[in-house]
């Protein structure tokens, strides 16, 4: 059987083939110009697939590397921070160990102007913010952390309340590393623990067993309540006795009385062995001093005819923290437990030995954050307690070891954050030697090989050219050509 190739056929062939080469060039062309040897995925749908998985690492550790770069910022502006502390702390403990060494009132209240100062830096330094965010608030960072209050009604005058949340605020680097970054303010700026309280006083009230709650600083008031005359001698506490008197103890205190008249109208009073005092049947407010300067006021206008001699007492009296808001009667124990009517703050005192009215001072060692601390060291060089000589220097001290317990765990936390930082940096540089070599895959993958896709459009251009030519040779044959 005899097949004949049409002209159509010849047509055909060459306009496809055409088609094909010209499609090659275009897509060659496409390759250089975007320097791209895919776009679609069609074109390359496993290396399209593979560049997809790239593209996605690239994303996750660029957003690690932000990640980075944000806690190192924070952190660095935290260490700023903690550093300037760190300088307040160390100045104000050069400045107590001059109070101490200072014998001059005037010297001592110079030194504290300059503590008031360092106070309001620390005080900034506690409330200060990185991009709108309190650094010491730990997880909560759109309050401030802590509230500064001046009281009126007690001893201490001043408080700082810390109101941040207690755990740090952290950063997620990656899905398995997390990085602290707010700090809590209650950790930067507070003591290294509690020491045995300190009570000084004249009231003869002592420091107990027991385990105090209480912090910072507090008054122990010790206030009269009634006075007991024991016996049969008519001697009786004045109308104005449970006032005024400044007895206070069972069995610590005795009135000798001397009826010198023998009907009880007149004679002689004294209070543990102290100046006589003259009185007669007419005295109902007769003022009674012991050498020790307690005070009682009897009413002798009943005193028994004939009594001469000693006169047990009973002097009943109460304890508080706060300014006597409210207050607990003296046990005269060893181990008894008051509270502050507001805080709730307990202390154990031993009451066993208390003789007279007045106001003790309590003190709680390294239980006062630096606010506190340095308002206390503030009102110690001042002397507002009116403190003699001995116990002023040995406050001071108390407050010298007080500011070495805040700097030794202000120098912790920045050996804590520079090791973190040196941490993130580590981990950057691992983050950025990633991300080099994802991209060095993805241009792999990706990128044209500029050489060979110049050489396949120049095989394309030539083939398209003998294309052309085949088909002009074809089309321009003559009829005897083609029947030959």
């Amino acid at each position: 059987m005899n097949l004949r190739v049409t002209s159509n056929s010849f047509t055909d062939l060459a306009v496809r083939y055409s088609a094909v080469h010209q499609g090659k060039l275009a897509e060659l062309q496409t390759q250089i110009s975007s320097g791209l040897r895919f776009q679609r995925p069609s074109e390359a749908p496993i290396a399209f697939r593979q560049m997809a998985t790239l593209n996605r690492s690239h994303s996750e550790l660029s957003a690690d590397r932000h990640s980075i770069e944000q806690a190192t910022a924070i952190l660095n502006a935290t260490v700023q921070q903690i550093q300037e502390y760190s300088d307040a702390i160390t100045s104000a403990r050069n400045l107590a160990q001059r109070g101490i060494q200072s014998l001059d009132e005037d010297s001592r209240l110079a030194l504290a102007n300059e503590v008031e100062g360092l106070l309001k830096n620390v005080q900034a330094i506690g409330l200060s913010q990185f991009n709108g965010r309190y650094l010491f608030g730990g997880t909560r960072t759109d309050e401030p952390p802590f509230v500064f209050q001046n009281g009126v009604n007690d001893f201490p005058s001043y408080s700082a309340r810390y109101v941040g949340a207690s755990n740090r605020s952290q950063a997620s680097i990656g899905q398995s590393i997390a990085v602290d970054t707010y700090y809590a303010g209650d950790e930067v700026f507070s003591n290294v623990g509690r020491q045995p309280t300190v009570l000084t006083g004249t009231t003869g009230a002592r420091v107990g067993d027991g385990p105090d709650t209480a912090i910072n600083r507090l008054s122990l008031t010790v206030s009269h309540r009634q006075t007991v005359y024991l016996g049969n001698s008519g001697v009786r506490p004045s109308a104005d006795s449970p006032g005024n008197d400044s007895i206070i103890g069972v069995g610590s205190h005795k009135l000798t009385i001397v009826d010198t008249s023998g009907d009880g109208s007149a004679g002689q009073i004294r209070l543990n062995g102290g100046e006589a005092v003259t009185f007669s049947s007419a005295d109902t407010h007769l003022r009674v001093e012991s050498p020790s300067g307690q005070i009682v006021y009897v009413d002798t206008t009943a005193i028994s005819p004939g009594f001469s001699g000693d006169v047990d007492i009973e002097a009943h009296g109460s304890l508080s923290l706060d300014g006597g808001r409210s207050s607990f009667d003296i046990s005269f124990t060893e181990n008894q437990l008051i509270s502050h009517s507001e805080s709730g703050q307990t202390v154990t005192i031993d009451s066993s030995l208390i003789t007279r009215t007045g106001i003790d001072q309590l003190e709680f060692p390294g239980t006062a954050n630096a606010f506190e601390t340095l308002e206390a060291l503030v009102a110690d060089l001042r002397n507002s307690r009116e403190l003699g000589p001995r116990e002023l220097a040995d406050s001071l001290n108390r407050r010298l070891a007080d500011l070495e317990g805040l700097s030794k765990n202000a120098f912790a936390l920045m050996g804590e954050q520079a090791t973190t930082l040196r941490s993130l940096q580590t981990i950057g540089n691992r983050v950025d030697d990633l991300k080099l070599d994802v991209e060095r895959q993805a241009s792999e993958l990706q990128a044209t090989d500029i050489p060979q896709a110049v050489l396949q459009l120049r095989s394309s251009q030539s083939l398209l050219q003998v294309t052309y030519a085949v088909t002009a040779e074809l089309t321009s044959m003559g009829l005897l050509q083609f029947l030959r």
